[in-house]
């Protein structure tokens, strides 16, 4: 049964699944932030565009501080990696700061122009997308993905907490396939389909914009038969996904060709 095989296969990760109500709290909390303020509509086109471009700036700028200090804690010469890299982390902290401020509206100006582009292909009602376009950018879960080992077939599919190690993964994989018989693998993952979507945060614009525009398909889909029917097969699902993909590039081109 394949609930019993979940169940079998969450033994092994119970303690280090993602908690995605603790995650959509704190997202409806950031987007009734931007509600609250309202504040795309005040803004020129271009400055809507400097804010999106400054938000990447900032991430790439995260990124590159990230791999800095990890780079004293797998440093064998370093003995006391968190002194050395106290000053590194203070200035990690401060642009942490910065884009707790800035991506409330880099992601409100991104969902605007998502919205539009919406508009322009005929999927909204009276111009509004249903539902609205809401995402925010965090660490994403990972995925553990269990299949049997003669059939490549989908069993299970378990959320994880973010940042596993590679290592981490290596050990979960082998416990799962050696207790089950089975064979398993520990994946990153570009979105989750929630409301309001989870998307990663990265640097690629062009990425973004399809994410973005791919999981509101999904979205958009759950309140039509062939969303709400996403479990009843895997032929539902397999056409429910390659819908979304084909609109996510659709829309995900046509948004950068207009603002971008």
């Amino acid at each position: 049964e394949p609930g019993d095989q979940v169940e079998r296969v969450r033994a092994f990760t119970r303690q280090i699944e993602f908690d995605y109500t603790a995650w959509t709290l704190d997202a409806l909390r950031v987007k009734l932030g931007q509600t609250g303020l309202g504040s795309t509509a005040y803004l020129s086109p271009e400055i809507q565009h400097q804010t999106v471009i400054d938000y990447l700036s900032l991430v790439d700028q995260i990124f590159r501080y990230e791999g800095y200090v990890n780079d004293y804690y797998t440093n064998p010469d370093i003995t006391d990696p968190e002194t050395a890299s106290q000053e590194l982390r203070q200035e990690l902290n401060a642009l942490y700061k910065q884009r707790a401020d800035l991506a409330p509206l880099a992601e409100a100006v991104f969902q605007d122009q998502l919205s539009s582009i919406a508009a322009q292909l005929g999927l909204t009602i009276w111009g509004q997308p249903l539902p609205p376009v809401l995402f925010h950018s965090t660490p994403l879960p990972l995925a553990l993905i269990v299949s049997p080992r003669k059939i490549i077939r989908q069993d299970a599919n378990i959320s994880l907490v973010p940042n596993f190690t590679v290592d981490q993964r290596a050990t979960l994989e082998d416990q799962v396939d050696q207790a089950m018989d089975v064979s398993s693998i520990v994946v990153n993952i570009g979105g989750v389909g929630m409301y309001p979507t989870m998307v990663a945060q990265t640097t690629n614009i062009n990425w973004l914009a399809e994410v973005i525009a791919h999981e509101w398909a999904h979205n958009f889909l759950t309140l039509r038969p062939l969303g709400a029917n996403y479990y009843s097969s895997t032929e539902l699902r397999v056409i429910n996904e390659t819908t979304a993909s084909i609109v996510g590039t659709e829309i995900g081109e046509a948004l950068i060709e207009r603002h971008f």
